[in-house]
């Protein structure tokens, strides 16, 4: 009996000392809860309530403007290469007019110039229609053709167009391409660079490469004719022979 009131005690003594650590243990984690819980109201308190002396610095800024002027701080610089969800819809502005006016001004001239089934390129690389045997040292593929004419049908090369004093206007320089078109036997015809071109200019180049006739007599005055495209009326798209003399001569022949 004696043995067995022993053994009970101990028992109890050391129920009682697990309840005591584990007490002890639960105050500390408690004391080291509030520590935390205090260090992050101190920091919430930092960040809500501004700095007295940057407080005294902006008031005093505020009521003397003439005098200092407090900088604001600068945006972080934003990484080229990340991209946002939605681009800045001011970083592009639709132009007031396609291309310069120069060449804006020769392609209007072609579409009423150019007849039916033929059809005008703009800035062709000569390496999309021409070839060589790799000896020659021109670099066809940054070597350009203002304007190209070709047939719509089966994109068979007509003529060539360029401005004549390119090298002025920053425009590629046409030596190359003059010596080019030279050896492929296409025609080449030169521009000014001007947004003067008369559409008669245009005509007198043109027209002769398209009919495939140099020249004709007016068969009632034996002057010299010029190859003219209708625009209007019924014989709108045709194109006649005209007297170089009119209206003074009415010699027109249909081509």
């Amino acid at each position: 009996m004696e043995g067995f009131l022993i053994f009970v005690g101990i028992l109890a003594g050391i129920g009682y000392l697990l309840n005591d650590m584990r007490k002890r243990e639960q105050e500390k984690f408690m004391d080291a809860d509030m520590v935390d819980f205090h260090h992050f109201r101190e920091q919430q308190k930092q960040e809500e309530e501004p700095d007295p002396l940057i407080a005294r610095a902006e008031a005093y800024a505020a009521l003397n403007p003439d005098v200092v002027t407090l900088k604001k701080p600068q945006e972080p610089e934003l990484d080229p290469l990340v991209f946002t969800d939605a681009p800045d819809p001011t970083l592009f502005e639709l132009r007031d007019q396609v291309f310069d006016e120069v060449t804006r001004n020769m392609l209007m001239l072609f579409h009423r110039v150019l007849p039916h089934g033929v059809n005008v390129l703009l800035d062709v690389s000569l390496s999309d229609f021409v070839k060589n045997d790799g000896s020659s040292l021109t670099n066809l593929d940054t070597t350009k053709v203002a304007y190209l004419m070709v047939e719509t049908a089966d994109m068979k090369i007509v003529c060539g167009a360029q401005h004549r004093d390119a090298g002025v206007t920053g425009r590629q320089s046409i030596d190359t391409v003059k010596q080019v078109f030279g050896d492929i036997n296409i025609p080449l015809v030169e521009f000014p660079v001007s947004n003067d071109i008369s559409e008669h200019e245009v005509h007198d180049k043109l027209d002769p490469i398209l009919i495939g006739k140099d020249s004709q007599s007016c068969p009632k005055c034996g002057e010299s004719m010029a190859i003219r495209k209708a625009v209007k009326g019924k014989n709108a798209g045709n194109i006649f022979w005209v007297c170089t003399n009119f209206p003074g001569c009415k010699g027109v022949v249909r081509a």
